[in-house]
């Protein structure tokens, strides 16, 4: 099997990340307990799938349980756990830096040292201290990671508080997907696309709803006070987004990202391990056996953009 795949969304769960987790109130999943996890079982799914890298990122909750300190102490330790991985493991791991939303400062600060450490891009949840993506407070961090072209993972999250009385939906299955649609429409309606243009977001799970959404959004162009906050209209923003697979192994999904993404914007990514490994195998294999991707679109989605995006990893680092 050709070994030479980027995947660019791929979680880490170390014991200290699940203990800090369970102190803040979120001791499992979304769904289910916390899966056993370890560089190790990361490497045996990458080499069964043929992953040459991994991006590796912290996931939702994120790190902010109430306490900014902590956040700021708890960012530091992930992030320099991820540079021990890329480390340890030469060319096999990248990784996503965690920041400690909502702090300002301290994002500004992690961010340069992050940069230090040689970390390839940063992790962002699609809202943090019950604050949207591309909200007004955030705007000095939007504007550090434009003025570094920093490549950004938009990951969704949920406030504990958000939980509805009896709903027993799995936040995953669809609140997730929306919260994906959420943060692209507030980043666009806010102006951080049109003013930041320089950095590179990636929306998880093939954008969430988006590619369902994007029309009802081009619909508003003219009909909403926003509209000078994006002047080449909806649709041409996010069109420069970039989208990863992860979970989204139907054809149904993916024509419909085709149909608002290019071919030069969607990137391979499977969402382990906070999926079990046969549901991983199962996607990765429904990515395999869409016929919408022709040789070139293929080759470009499962490692051409990714090098663009990470050159580092291009010259083999």
């Amino acid at each position: 099997m050709r070994q030479d795949r980027i995947d660019v969304h791929h979680h880490v769960l170390p014991q200290f990340f699940r203990d800090a987790q369970s102190a803040g109130g979120f001791p499992s999943t979304a769904y289910r307990p916390f899966p056993d996890w370890s560089p190790e079982t990361s490497l045996a799914l990458m080499d069964r799938q043929g992953i040459a890298t991994a991006i590796l990122s912290f996931s939702a909750p994120g790190l902010y349980y109430g306490d900014r300190a902590a956040c700021r102490a708890l960012a530091r330790r992930c992030n320099d756990y991820l540079a021990g991985l890329i480390a340890g493991h030469a060319g096999r791991f990248g990784a996503f830096a965690a920041l400690p939303f909502p702090d300002v400062d301290d994002c500004l600060a992690e961010i340069e040292y992050a940069q230090d450490i040689g970390l390839d891009g940063f992790m962002h949840l699609t809202r943090n201290d019950d604050r949207p993506a591309g909200h007004a407070d955030f705007r000095e961090i939007y504007r550090e990671l434009d003025r570094r072209a920093a490549v950004v993972l938009i990951h969704p999250t949920y406030p504990a508080a958000s939980a509805e009385r009896d709903y027993v939906v799995p936040r995953p299955i669809v609140d997730y997907p929306c919260e994906t649609a959420r943060a692209a429409a507030s980043l666009l309606f806010n102006g951080v696309l049109a003013e930041m243009p320089r950095i590179r977001f990636i929306l998880s799970h093939a954008g969430g709803a988006l590619p369902a959404l994007a029309h009802r959004i081009e619909i508003f162009d003219s009909l909403t006070r926003f509209r000078e906050n994006y002047a080449e209209g909806a649709r041409a923003y996010l069109a420069r987004l970039y989208y990863d697979t992860a979970l989204s192994g139907d054809a149904a999904v993916l024509a419909a990202l085709q149909h608002l993404a290019g071919p030069d914007r969607i990137l391979f990514g499977t969402d382990y391990p906070y999926i079990p490994d046969e549901v991983a195998d199962s996607e990765t294999a429904g990515t395999d056996g869409y016929e919408g991707f022709d040789e070139a679109a293929r080759a470009m989605m499962e490692h051409g953009n990714a090098r663009r995006l990470f050159p580092r990893l291009a010259e083999g680092a």
